[in-house]
């Protein structure tokens, strides 16, 4: 009845410093080595280990511009130590993160500073810090992003809002997606459309019992994602949805009958009516 394999798809805007197909510009040519995974979000860790307890971050900083010139480096959320969500990373001495391909991959393809200081490269999203001007925005951008007349909210790849260009902000990142929740339930209860294409969504157990916090919420949108599971999905089982889209997931084939037995209230899925056969 359904036919919606996941397909690659370069459908979409690419992240604001994903490189394009031209040459990327490179001062570390001597000899070949691998590139750096591109980001899909567009941002990288760059983690700072020193055998030098007494290095500053503004002397590396001041080093590591000499060495990329022409390229501008520009340290977003810099700190002293590492992060904590990946093994290894939390024994640096210091973190920062950018937001363009060429210089992280300059930088990890350098890898070294000199025989006491070396770096670590990652594709690694920032881990966000939410403070009070951070979460004005987050309602800010929301607030444009919905449609009173139709109830319905657009979240379809909110990590390339205009709003945070040289920010990083994912819905992927529980933090965010937690906060952006709480504020829904707060500025736009009555919601019964959400949409929430194209951000690499994986794990949604932090929409449990949504049910209770939006009782209107009739279609949901996730083409796009990266859900592998029709288990992950039962987070949404007790919502009355009449309309569903799993388009271009990881989903098994054959998991339309699945998605039907859940909700058998269902009526559009992946764009199609549904037609039950008794």
């Amino acid at each position: 009845m359904f036919s919606t394999p996941r397909i690659n798809s370069s459908d979409g805007p690419l992240c604001h410093s994903t490189p394009r197909t031209e040459k990327l510009e490179s001062h570390f040519e001597s000899r070949p080595v691998i590139n750096l995974p591109v980001s899909v979000y567009g941002w990288y860790r760059v983690l700072i280990f020193s055998n030098d307890r007494r290095e500053s971050i503004n002397r590396v900083l001041r080093r590591l511009r000499r060495i990329l010139s022409p390229l501008k480096l520009d340290p977003r959320y810099k700190h002293s130590g590492g992060e904590y969500d990946v093994p290894g990373d939390a024994g640096a001495q210091f973190t920062f993160y950018v937001d363009s391909y060429n210089v992280a991959n300059a930088l990890f393809r350098r890898k070294r500073l000199d025989d006491r200081t070396w770096l670590k490269v990652s594709d690694r999203m920032p881990c966000v810090r939410i403070t009070s001007a951070f979460r004005w925005r987050l309602k800010r951008v929301l607030l444009e992003r919905y449609n009173p007349d139709q109830r319905s909210l657009d979240l379809t790849l909110f990590h390339m809002d205009e709003a945070w260009r040289g920010e990083f902000c994912a819905l992927a990142e529980s933090c965010c997606m937690s906060t952006v929740i709480g504020i829904m339930e707060r500025c736009i209860p009555q919601l019964k459309r959400l949409i929430l294409d194209r951000n690499h969504l994986t794990h949604l157990w932090i929409f449990t019992h949504f049910e209770r916090r939006f009782p209107s919420l009739q279609c949901v949108s996730l083409k796009n994602n990266d859900i592998d599971s029709i288990g992950l999905l039962r987070v949404f089982q007790f919502l009355p949805l009449v309309e569903l889209n799993l388009e271009r997931n990881l989903l098994p084939p054959g998991y339309e009958r699945n998605v039907l037995d859940i909700w058998p209230s269902l009526q559009v899925l992946n764009d199609i009516p549904v037609r039950r056969y008794h």
